[in-house]
C-alpha cells in the first residue's frame, strides 16, 4: 500500500491557499454609472415595449407561430451590434451579433459574439423597462437606444409581419 510523504497534506493545503489568494482580485471593478434619460424617453421605451408585447399576445400571432415557429419583424444595425427581434413560441427573442473588436493575440482578427436572448422580462412588466436601462448586455443597450429614440408604431409592426419584411429603424451612432 502506498503512503503519502510526511507533511504532504500540509504542503498541499498551503499551496492551495496561496493560489486562491492570487486568484482574488485586489480591487473591485468599478460600477458603470446609471444611464440618465428624460421622462419622455422613458415613456417612449415603455410604450414601445408594451406595443411589442401586446402584439405578441394576439391570437393572430399565436396562430402564425403554430405554423411558422419564428416571425422576425425588427432589424437594428450599428457599428458595434446587429440584432433582430423575432416572435417565437415562448415570447420575444433577440438574436444578436456583437463586434468585440480586433484582438492582437489573434493577429488582429476581428472577433464577434453571436447569441440569442429572450427579452420578455423587459416587455411584460412595468419595471422591465427600467431594468432594460441598467442591463449590462450591449445588444440590449442598442435596442434601448433605438426604442427611446424612435416611436415604433403598431401599424409598422403589423405591416412588416404581413409583408414578411423587417422594420429597419436608423440608429444613432455614438463616437468611440
Amino acid at each position: 500500500m502506498l503512503k503519502a510523504p510526511e507533511k504532504f497534506l500540509d504542503e498541499y493545503l498551503s499551496h492551495e491557499k496561496e493560489t486562491a489568494n492570487k486568484r482574488r482580485p485586489s480591487a473591485r471593478p468599478s460600477k458603470t454609472p446609471k444611464r440618465t434619460v428624460s421622462e419622455e424617453q422613458r415613456l417612449r421605451l415603455r410604450q414601445n415595449l408594451q406595443t411589442l408585447w401586446g402584439i405578441y399576445g394576439t391570437p393572430e400571432i399565436k396562430e402564425i407561430l403554430v405554423k411558422k415557429k419564428k416571425i422576425c419583424f425588427l432589424n437594428v444595425e450599428s457599428s458595434q451590434v446587429c440584432l433582430c427581434l423575432c416572435y417565437v413560441d415562448k415570447g420575444i427573442s433577440m438574436e444578436y451579433e456583437l463586434n468585440l473588436g480586433a484582438k492582437q493575440e489573434l493577429a488582429g482578427a476581428r472577433v464577434y459574439k453571436q447569441s440569442e436572448t429572450m427579452i420578455n422580462r423587459y416587455c411584460s412588466s412595468e419595471k422591465g423597462a427600467d431594468a432594460a436601462f441598467d442591463a449590462a448586455n450591449s445588444a440590449i443597450q442598442a435596442l434601448v437606444d433605438v426604442l427611446i429614440e424612435k416611436d415604433i408604431s403598431e401599424t409598422d409592426i403589423w405591416n412588416a409581419i404581413a409583408k414578411g419584411t423587417q422594420i429597419h429603424p436608423t440608429v444613432v451612432v455614438y463616437p468611440e
